[in-house]
């Protein structure tokens, strides 16, 4: 169950989607939700400053300055999504008890962001990030460190208005290991689901018996715990694997998407395959990830 729930936010617009998404998925298992708010420690904004001069006319000390109080309203308009998100999602008791048990806090702490939020979400079952601007604390890169560091599912949550999580879910299913750890760790959302699609995508243009055999043997496994599960595989053009899984999820009526991230690379942290990516990028649902 998820219990403990992180929720990340950064100062736009989008913390609204990722609280209400939260509060969605959170629902059933009378979820804690904690609202995180990192305001970044002076030496990151400084260091901002340096990296942001080379293109600004701005003094070095004027831009620091500028980048001070930009982190100040971005932390203020946080604080202010929450606060809104608690007086009308929860009860009249909105900072400790909370209709349908769901309960909410907020917390905020001064450091590195990305760092930060990594070491907090090891502590919840669930991390919900909303995509915020390239921009902003939690761009592509930032979003990869935190799924590969925290060892724990991320539920990133798209620009816009959710009312539905988890009643209809696609599994983007193929034999690999991330694949199958993403679903260990969506199994308590899938459980509740009243319609489950497995989606695997043929990227050969080729009949593809073994990846029919793959999704209906999945079938046969979910069945086990009571879900009623298709399968279904679609033709893909190379390199449009996770277009088409996207498009092809809409379709069938999903609000939930479970999907592997996929990796490169020992040396660095993280550096995402492109099918990764590009779901990052295009899907228009929730996407459920476990690294």
């Amino acid at each position: 169950m998820y219990k403990n729930v992180l929720v990340p936010l950064t100062g736009f617009e989008n913390d609204r989607h990722a609280l209400e998404a939260a509060f969605l998925a959170g629902w059933p298992f009378d979820a804690h939700i904690e609202a995180f708010r990192v305001h970044p420690e002076p030496m990151q904004i400084i260091t901002g400053a340096a990296v942001r001069q080379f293109g600004s006319r701005s003094g070095n000390q004027e831009l620091i300055h500028a980048l001070e109080r930009d982190a100040l309203h971005h932390t203020a308009l946080a604080k202010s999504c929450f606060e809104t998100f608690a007086r009308e999602r929860l009860s009249a008791h909105a900072f400790g008890t909370a209709a349908g048990g769901v309960t909410a806090t907020w917390k905020e702490i001064e450091g590195q962001p990305v760092h930060d939020t990594v070491a907090e979400a090891r502590f919840h079952e669930l991390v919900v990030l909303a995509r915020a601007p390239q921009y902003g604390q939690f761009s592509t890169e930032a979003i990869g460190h935190i799924l590969v560091g925290c060892g724990r599912p991320v539920l990133l949550v798209p620009n816009r208005d959710v009312t539905t999580i988890g009643h209809s879910v696609a599994i983007a299913w193929k034999e690999s290991a991330e694949a199958a750890r993403a679903l260990t760790g969506a199994m308590p959302l899938l459980l509740r689901a009243k319609r489950v699609f497995v989606v695997s995508i043929n990227e050969t243009g080729h009949q593809s018996e073994h990846l029919a055999s793959s999704a209906q043997h999945l079938v046969s496994q979910l069945a086990r715990h009571g879900l009623a599960a298709e399968a279904h595989v679609f033709a893909a053009q190379p390199h449009a694997a996770a277009e088409t899984l996207a498009r092809e999820a809409l379709k069938l009526g999903a609000d939930l998407l479970i999907a592997g991230a996929y990796s490169h690379g020992r040396v660095r942290e993280l550096v995402f395959g492109g099918f990764t990516r590009q779901i990052l990028g295009a899907c228009e649902l929730p996407v459920f990830f476990m690294h």
